[in-house]
């Protein structure tokens, strides 16, 4: 009994250790509760205001695939995985919101949840090493630990799913939309040594 213990604990050690995640300390990442919880809007936001003294690359990231998407320039276009960079800042989509707040290049990536850390890797091949990154993705933070992580909630949603809650334990800050205002102060966010820090 002993002997088989210990080769669970090994397995469950190995298995941990195999795991692998990336540091990013340039990337800002956020995530939502749900849909409609200002995630795009607050990303814009910070593109914004940081982007008259940086060059930011933004990133657009959902596991859900869609028909009839506009190519712009295609990256990658697999069953599992579609890379493209946004090259309209008017069409309304996300990526191109961001495109329009200032992002120096935005892409638009979508990936299988298992293929999340493929998408990431994939992306970050064709970035400059030293570039700031402004992330829209709920799943990314199994994959990587970027320099700040915020969670997103609607203030009258009540129902967070349980994929969300454990995302909300590794939030530097859990923050509230009410549909119009969200209620965070940009300039606590700062850039020092080319990584996302909040202020203390």
């Amino acid at each position: 009994m002993c002997w088989l213990l210990c080769y669970c604990w090994q397995a469950l050690n190995s298995l941990f250790i195999n795991m692998e995640t990336i540091e990013l300390p340039q990337l800002l990442l956020i995530a939502g509760t749900g849909r409609n919880t200002g995630k795009t809007t607050f990303a814009c936001n910070i593109i914004r205001k940081f982007s008259n003294h940086n060059s930011i690359i933004a990133l657009k990231i959902t596991p859900h695939f869609h028909k009839n998407v506009q190519n712009g320039n295609l990256i990658i276009n697999s069953t599992n995985l579609y890379i493209a960079e946004e090259t309209d800042s008017t069409s309304g989509k996300d990526s191109s919101l961001m495109l329009a707040a200032g992002a120096q290049q935005s892409f638009f990536v979508m990936a299988t949840d298992k293929h999340l850390s493929e998408a990431i890797q994939e992306v970050l091949k064709i970035l400059p090493s030293n570039a700031l990154l402004v992330c829209e993705s709920g799943g990314l933070r199994d994959w990587i630990v970027p320099g700040l992580f915020f969670m997103m909630n609607r203030k009258d949603n009540g129902l967070i799913k349980p994929t969300a809650e454990k995302l909300k334990l590794l939030a530097d800050r859990l923050i509230t939309f009410d549909g119009e205002k969200i209620d965070f102060e940009l300039d606590t966010i700062e850039i020092t040594g080319n990584q996302w820090i909040l202020k203390h």
